[in-house]
């Protein structure tokens, strides 16, 4: 007897909780897409990425350079000079990776250090529109992975509202 009535306070306690949860959806990528300091840190990591690639693009230059004078001098080189110059060409595709390596680090650090506040500002804001319609569980579905759900229970557009685009 007492397994069944803890069974059925079991049952009816979900289904007190499940009747007073509400779960809505947003797209948290589209959300933080509209957000004005979306583009303002875009337009900053394009900025760095173009700076980047313009020195890089000098490193390749050079590692060109060297390499037609090689092709066009190593057939007059003594076995020495050979290996030295190939050394060279090697030290300069070192460099070149190196380059890269630590302009990917850079990018990635800048765009953590500007995301960081947006997604903060993003996710609070979110909390309080769903504060505010009473919702105790917000699903992301910018993957996709809400397969049904009322069209009510999209916070895109109160969220929309709160950041006061239209």
């Amino acid at each position: 007897m007492k397994i069944i009535c803890t069974l059925f306070l079991l049952l009816m306690g979900s289904t007190v909780l499940s009747a007073q949860s509400k779960t809505g959806y947003i797209n948290f990528q589209e959300m933080i897409g509209l957000m004005p300091e979306s583009k303002l840190a875009n337009d900053s990591l394009n900025m760095l990425q173009d700076k980047l690639n313009k020195d890089g693009q000098q490193l390749i230059e050079e590692y060109k350079k060297k390499l037609v004078e090689f092709d066009s001098t190593s057939k007059t080189m003594s076995q020495n000079m050979l290996e030295v110059k190939t050394g060279e060409l090697k030290s300069a595709q070192a460099s070149i990776q190196r380059y890269k390596d630590m302009s990917e680090q850079s990018i990635a650090a800048r765009e953590q250090e500007l995301l960081t506040p947006i997604l903060d500002k993003a996710k609070k804001i979110l909390k309080a529109v769903a504060n505010e319609k009473g919702y105790t569980l917000v699903i992301d579905n910018s993957r996709e992975a809400v397969l049904v759900s009322a069209p009510s229970d999209d916070l895109m557009p109160a969220v929309k509202e709160k950041l006061g685009i239209k």
